[in-house]
C-alpha cells in the first residue's frame, strides 16, 4: 500500500500532517500525565492517615503486651488496648483506601481527557489517509503498461478542463487517438496529479 506521493509538494504536506499529528498525540499524552498528577494530589490525606493508624496500632499493641503481664487483672485491662489497635487498623486500611479510589479515579479520568481529542485526530487522519492510499493504489496500479496508461488519459480527457488538456497537447484527443506514446503519458500525468502521482517514464 502506497503511504507518500510522488510529488514533493503533495509529499512534503503528507510528511507535515503526520508530524503534527504525531505531535498532538504527544502533547495530549504530556496533558493526561499532567491531570493524572493533579488528581493524585486528592490521596495526600491517605499518607498522614495511614501512618497515624500505623503508629495507634503499634503503641496499643505494645501496651497491651504489657498490660496482660499485671497479675490477676492482667486480661481485663488489655481488652481496651487491644480495641485501641484495631482502630488504628481500620485507619491504615481507610488510607489505603482512599488512595486506591484516587488512583483509580486519577487513571479514568487521565485516559478519557486524552482518548477523546487523540482518538478522534487519529480517526480523522486515518480516513483521509486510507481514503488517499485506496485511490492512488486505484490510478497507480500498473503505471508502466500502456494500456493503464491510455485509460488514466481517457480519464483526463474527460475530467480535466480544456485549459489544462490543451496545455498538454494542442489537440489532445487527436494525439489519444493516435497513441501518441508523450501526449497520452502527459495526460495520465494530469490525472495522476489529482492524487500526487506521476507515471514512471519509458525504460531505455
Amino acid at each position: 500500500m502506497r503511504w507518500y506521493a510522488d510529488a514533493p509538494v503533495r509529499r512534503s504536506r503528507q510528511v507535515l500532517a503526520d508530524l503534527l499529528v504525531l505531535a498532538w498525540v504527544v502533547a495530549w499524552v504530556l496533558v493526561g500525565r499532567w491531570v493524572h498528577a493533579l488528581v493524585m494530589t486528592l490521596a495526600a490525606p491517605a499518607g498522614p492517615l495511614r501512618d497515624a493508624g500505623t503508629s495507634l496500632r503499634d503503641r496499643m499493641t505494645e501496651a497491651a503486651d504489657r498490660v496482660v503481664e499485671v497479675p490477676v487483672v492482667g486480661g481485663s485491662l488489655g481488652s481496651p488496648f487491644t480495641g485501641a489497635a484495631g482502630v488504628g487498623t481500620d485507619l491504615v486500611a481507610a488510607g489505603e483506601r482512599l488512595e486506591a479510589s484516587v488512583r483509580t479515579v486519577a487513571l479514568v479520568v487521565s485516559l478519557v481527557s486524552v482518548a477523546t481529542p487523540v482518538l478522534l485526530v487519529l480517526l480523522l487522519w486515518g480516513v483521509v489517509r486510507l481514503s488517499w492510499s485506496r485511490r492512488a493504489a486505484a490510478l497507480g496500479r500498473d503505471l508502466d503498461d500502456p494500456r493503464t496508461q491510455e485509460l488514466l488519459a481517457l480519464r483526463a480527457l474527460v475530467r480535466e478542463s480544456p485549459r489544462r488538456l490543451r496545455q498538454v497537447h494542442p489537440d489532445p484527443v487527436e494525439g489519444w487517438r493516435s497513441g501518441d506514446r508523450a501526449v497520452v503519458r502527459a495526460l495520465a500525468d494530469l490525472e495522476l496529479a489529482q492524487v500526487g502521482l506521476r507515471s514512471r517514464p519509458p525504460s531505455r
